[in-house]
């Protein structure tokens, strides 16, 4: 009986020992951000990793993607694979929803601490694919949040790329540009639609009611990624959309996805 309980103990004292260890490999620190992991191992592969930005107090997951000339960290993955709805409150914008494999957001505090590592300044990639097959890209830099005293401001630097410069939208009509927005949700609208706004007939008193998503809205401005994913044939014409009109003014994307790139 004593021998039987020993080996029990034993057993059990193991696999404790196991899953220690287990943990402590997922905590494992693996690099400040994808392209720091990519600079130290140009061999990583696609997937999750833990990482620490710098001036960061405790580590996090990301989904990196690592490409041929780096490592990109992927902050907004949006393609209705998972039915995930980006219509969520302040909360769960500030701390991340999702799954880090699929469709996901990561977070603005993340995104924060991400975009203001002192050595590491990075720049802002968005990827975005239609119905038809095609692909075109947006790129910003520098790129970077303010912090959740200044409602996690959006700082868009200079565009590159082939969708459009849809952030700042049409230079003729200034609420339509979102760069210097502070990000909104339905809880807390932080947008200019004061006392409220006005799309054609339609009045509403914040962008985030009415485009059913948090984003950096103006009022409102002309990108969306972050709005109702709707699937082809329905996706013409809709009022809240996965949105990026310089590139596809009156369609509803088939995905999205947002990378920070670190020098």
């Amino acid at each position: 009986m004593t021998s039987h309980l020993f080996r029990c103990l034993l057993l059990l004292s193991l696999y404790y020992q196991q899953i220690t260890s287990q943990a402590e490999g997922i905590k494992q620190v693996q690099g400040s951000d994808c392209s720091d992991i990519w600079t130290r191992n140009k061999a990583s592969t696609s997937g999750i990793y833990t990482i620490k930005p710098e001036g960061a107090d405790s580590s996090f997951q990301v989904f990196c993607e690592m490409t041929a000339t780096g490592g990109w960290t992927l902050i907004q993955k949006h393609n209705g694979d998972d039915g995930l709805s980006f219509d969520q409150k302040w909360d769960n914008y500030e701390n991340g929803f999702g799954k880090l494999g699929g469709e996901h957001w990561l977070g603005l505090k993340y995104t924060y601490q991400l975009t203001h590592q002192e050595h590491r300044p990075c720049k802002l990639r968005i990827s975005i694919g239609d119905f038809a097959g095609k692909d075109a890209y947006a790129e910003y830099n520098p790129f970077s949040v303010g912090d959740k005293n200044d409602f996690y401001q959006l700082s868009a630097g200079q565009y590159s790329g082939t969708a459009g410069d849809a952030f700042r939208g049409n230079n003729k009509i200034i609420k339509t540009n979102q760069h210097g927005s502070f990000f909104s949700t339905e809880d807390r609208p932080n947008d200019k639609c004061h006392p409220r706004c006005l799309i054609g007939d339609i009045m509403f008193l914040s962008c985030s009611s009415i485009q059913h998503a948090g984003w950096w809205f103006n009022a409102c401005g002309e990108a969306n990624l972050n709005g109702q994913w709707n699937r082809a044939p329905n996706h013409m014409h809709m009022m809240s959309s996965v949105s990026w009109p310089t590139w596809k003014p009156s369609e509803s994307l088939r995905f999205s996805k947002m990378y920070l790139i670190h020098n």
